[in-house]
């Protein structure tokens, strides 16, 4: 019983085989301007394009129902918000360079634009290429300490700028500095000179960042004409800083290096 099935079984895929072989030996004798002709090759084209059309989403990982999605399937350029500023860095011993940064400014809330700004002093230089002679500035800039963290609050009166930071945070960025001193003549030097010559360049590099903030500040706001430090809310000097921080500090117009 069993095995009789079997043979109707294969009876029955014979049967189709021959109704198949049939039809592709009826298609290959068509004439070749007939309808049918036509019609048969518009299909077999139009499955082989629908094939490597799924092909390639599968090759690439794609999903081919993100079509149907506009801008799914290549995404958009992203917008960069940041603008185009000029901001200043130093040698760290007072001379000052200008140098073409992008900056994310909010340009909604004044004294959060005016933190970034002061990070970005303290943010390592790196050489821009559209700036004319910048290499020669890149060898010279020195990683400036980021007084962003020191400053408590902002004030703005009119033209006057007042940054209220804290006298502890630049302590410790005073002792975070790590100098060596690499001079031909440093072995004939006492520990005790070389201790002031390092302690020298640290509060150098302070007095620096200050100068850098401070022209940065008065280049992105026009509108500036002075700006003062406060320490925990007084006036306050840090010995040995060359910067002074109880001074109000005037727009100067002279070119800058």
């Amino acid at each position: 019983m069993n095995w009789q099935k079997i043979k109707n079984v294969f009876r029955h895929i014979h049967a189709r085989w021959e109704k198949f072989y049939a039809w592709i030996f009826s298609l290959s004798t068509l004439p070749a301007n007939s309808s049918e002709t036509r019609r048969l090759l518009f299909l077999t084209y139009s499955w082989i394009l629908f094939l490597l059309f799924l092909t390639g989403f599968v090759l690439a990982g794609k999903n081919p129902l993100k079509l149907l999605v506009p801008f799914a399937l290549y995404d958009l350029p992203n917008f960069d918000p940041r603008k185009s500023l000029i901001v200043y860095g130093s040698d760290g011993e007072g001379e000052i360079f200008t140098i073409h940064r992008k900056v994310l400014l909010d340009g909604k809330d004044f004294r959060h634009d005016v933190i970034t700004l002061v990070g970005e002093v303290g943010e390592a230089s790196f050489f821009d290429p559209s700036v004319p002679n910048d290499a020669v500035h890149f060898r010279n800039l020195k990683k400036l300490p980021n007084l962003q963290d020191s400053v408590i609050s902002i004030w703005k009166r009119g033209d006057l700028l007042i940054l209220d930071m804290r006298k502890s945070t630049l302590e410790d960025l005073l002792s975070e500095m790590k100098f060596r001193i690499d001079y031909t003549y440093a072995s004939q030097m006492s520990e005790e000179e070389k201790s002031r010559e390092i302690t020298r360049r640290k509060l150098a590099l302070l007095s620096s960042s200050f100068l850098a903030v401070e022209r940065t500040l008065f280049e992105n706001y026009p509108e500036l004409n002075r700006i003062e430090y406060r320490l925990g809310g007084e006036q306050e000097e840090i010995p040995g800083l060359n910067y002074s921080l109880t001074e109000s500090h005037l727009r100067k117009n002279e070119p800058t290096k």
